[in-house]
């Protein structure tokens, strides 16, 4: 799950809202929808800072993280900024691998970039005042972003009141369906409002085993990832941080859901277990589906690239299944101005286009990721992405309840103690309430 993994912590956010990372940061583990955005600035302001002269040349730097698509498409959105602004050239820089202690190393050594993709650490930097709040330059340059971004878009990259990023990517988690699968076993598809219940049955009955009861296809395809038992713990009513941002990782709602979702490994058998995927070569859902051997996997907007060339595989999305409320991962990035750009100005005219309508589309156009523009998101390009092929888009905008991981200032903190005790729970090797009570003990440690 490269990306999406990758830009974990995460998650169509922003697509789901429709009704519903400048310079530095990822994760992985990937848009929303209706008319024509306006070019960015509607007066030119009359002393810009940098530069004296508002046509001098501009030259900036972009961080981002991801594949080579990732590269093209910012490339080509940077083409595009300097046709709309011939006097600023952006150059892109991937960083593929170790993107957030890079870029620290980079700000450390006073050659930060100047615009930095961010995603679920984005307030890691602006915590420590290591990127830019961006409310002076929309309020100069009247960029509306209610109107542009779904609230929680804007709420995520939100800090103390101040805005440190402009939304780029926002999709919504999803279920992806083998139809045929569903079809021949004769259950039901699945369905805005389908249940935890609802979903347990429909992956029993499409867990298929041969006569010695090894499994010859799984209903469904659990791992480890945040955005997984995160959906399930919000779900169930739980959090990993409550109003006053103090933890409650071990209350009865969290070891529900977490139980809930180990059983479908352990206990109801319709999920591979880690030996499981190592036996068959540690392939990931995604794998799992297109080889046509899952018959539900969860992930984002991105596996519609992965998919759309796969042959004789019908196939369909849906939103996730809920419980006692809605809750929904949506995985996002943002782009922010570095606190060491010389010239911020340049810099929030280039974000603030790459955020535009215009801007958005060739993430749509080239199956990068879900738009974080409302309008993009409404776009034909977007809901009918293949020319011979009906998708549910829709299901994007009716997964729409959305769910807040803690994007906090000590995120990457946070999710390393999370993740290094719930990994015995994913072995089966601890009490799914032992494992909680010890992360929610760290976590009031570390952040008392």
């Amino acid at each position: 799950m490269d990306r999406r993994v990758l830009s974990i912590a995460v998650v169509l956010l922003v697509v789901l809202s429709v009704a519903l990372a400048a310079c530095a940061a990822p994760t992985t583990p990937k848009p929303q929808p209706a008319a024509a955005t306006q070019a960015p600035a509607k007066t030119e302001p009359t002393a810009a800072p940098k530069p004296a002269a508002a046509d001098a040349p501009v030259e900036l730097t972009l961080t981002m993280w991801g594949s080579q698509l990732d590269v093209d498409t910012y490339t080509k959105r940077a083409e595009l900024v300097h046709k709309k602004y011939p006097n600023i050239t952006i150059k892109v820089i991937h960083v593929p691998t170790d993107y957030a202690q890079k870029v620290q190393t980079m700000i450390a050594g006073g050659t930060a970039p100047d615009i930095m993709e961010f995603a679920e650490d984005v307030h890691v930097y602006s915590a420590k005042g290591q990127i830019i709040p961006l409310d002076e330059y929309v309020k100069k340059y009247d960029v509306d972003v209610k109107s542009r971004f779904a609230p929680a878009m804007i709420d995520w990259f939100t800090y103390q009141g101040k805005l440190y990023a402009m939304p780029d990517r926002a999709g919504a988690m999803i279920v992806y369906y083998n139809k045929a699968m569903f079809d021949k076993a004769g259950v039901k598809y699945p369905s805005n409002g389908w249940t935890w219940q609802d979903f347990l049955d429909a992956a029993k009955k499409l867990t298929i085993r041969d006569a010695s009861g090894k499994v010859t296809q799984y209903g469904f395809a659990n791992i480890s990832w945040w955005p997984y038992w995160m959906s399930m713990v919000y779900q169930n009513g739980g959090r990993m941080l409550d109003a006053n941002g103090k933890p409650v990782m071990n209350s009865p709602q969290n070891i529900e859901a977490i139980r809930w979702y180990n059983d479908l490994v352990y206990v109801h058998k319709v999920s591979p277990s880690p030996e499981d995927y190592a036996n068959m070569g540690n392939p990931g859902p995604d794998q799992l589906f297109a080889q046509k051997k899952l018959a539900m996997e969860w992930t984002g907007f991105w596996n519609l690239q992965s998919l759309k060339d796969v042959p004789d595989l019908d196939w369909d999305i849906a939103p996730l299944p809920r419980n006692k409320q809605g809750g929904v991962p949506v995985f996002g990035n943002g782009l922010a101005i570095s606190k060491q750009c010389k010239n911020p100005e340049a810099a929030f005219r280039a974000i603030e286009f790459m955020t535009s309508l215009e801007g958005q589309m060739p993430i749509v156009e080239s199956f990068e990721d879900a738009p974080a523009n409302l309008q993009a998101q409404s776009s034909t390009a977007f809901l009918k992405p293949f020319p011979n092929k009906s998708i549910n888009m829709g299901a994007f905008k009716e997964s729409a309840d959305a769910l807040f991981a803690p994007f906090h200032p000590k995120w990457n903190e946070i999710m390393k103690i999370v993740d290094d005790n719930l990994s015995e729970v994913w072995l089966n090797k601890k009490d799914v309430k032992v494992a909680l009570d010890k992360i929610q003990a760290d976590l009031t440690e570390l952040l008392k």
